[in-house]
């Protein structure tokens, strides 16, 4: 297993406890580094992006922890999206949901991904067909689901997940049944990609109007 050693996450915790200054404590940041840190070892292949990942899963951490204390934006809508590996279907639906929010709903929605069982990295394919689109997914990472993440959306859309594997609802959870990706080639990746966007730009409609 992939570990940082103390002093790296010494770095990620002084960079974000001066990001968020006055809304949370050097502690309360350490915390949460920690527990990132926790989560993302056991399933890392790359020493080198461990420390990347974990300061964005931290900060995805903050963001949903900030929200709940009434820190966050108003009038934001969350939206989580979850498979079961966090390699695929759920990332490309993140990826599409905040591409499209730019330009329907800017400053209105926010998404975000997990799975059930992170897989190590997100496929290959999965980065092709997004290039495809015009979405650079590089630096994204499966990430499990974390309560503080499922309480702070609006939106939890379980795609080819059954309610017994949610953790957590939403106040609002949706089912999406589109097929898994893995070793299913670039052509039924990018089909998945398509019927994703379709879903999503509707999903994006009902939450703002």
């Amino acid at each position: 297993m992939v570990t940082l050693d103390v002093q790296t996450l010494d770095k990620i915790v002084d960079e974000l406890s001066d990001r968020y200054a006055g809304s949370f404590t050097r502690e309360e940041v350490n915390e949460v580094v920690q527990a990132s840190h926790d989560e993302l070892a056991p399933t890392s292949r790359s020493p080198q992006y461990l420390p990347v990942f974990v300061r964005k899963f931290a900060l995805d951490h903050l963001v949903h922890l900030a929200e709940e204390r009434g820190l966050d934006r108003h009038g934001v809508q969350d939206v989580l999206f979850i498979c079961n590996g966090n390699a695929g279907r759920s990332q490309m639906a993140a990826a599409l949901a905040n591409e499209l929010a730019e330009e329907l709903a800017p400053g209105r929605v926010r998404a975000w991904s997990a799975g059930v069982n992170p897989m190590a990295e997100v496929l290959p394919e999965v980065r092709e067909v997004m290039s495809e689109r015009g979405i650079d997914i590089g630096e994204a990472f499966p990430k499990p689901i974390t309560s503080d993440a499922t309480k702070a959306s609006e939106y939890i859309v379980a795609i080819g997940v059954s309610d017994d594997e949610l953790p957590i609802h939403g106040r609002h959870t949706l089912h999406w049944d589109i097929a898994p990706v893995i070793d299913q080639g670039v052509p039924e990746t990018r089909a998945a990609r398509d019927d994703l966007e379709r879903r999503v730009r509707e999903l994006l409609t009902e939450i703002t109007a």
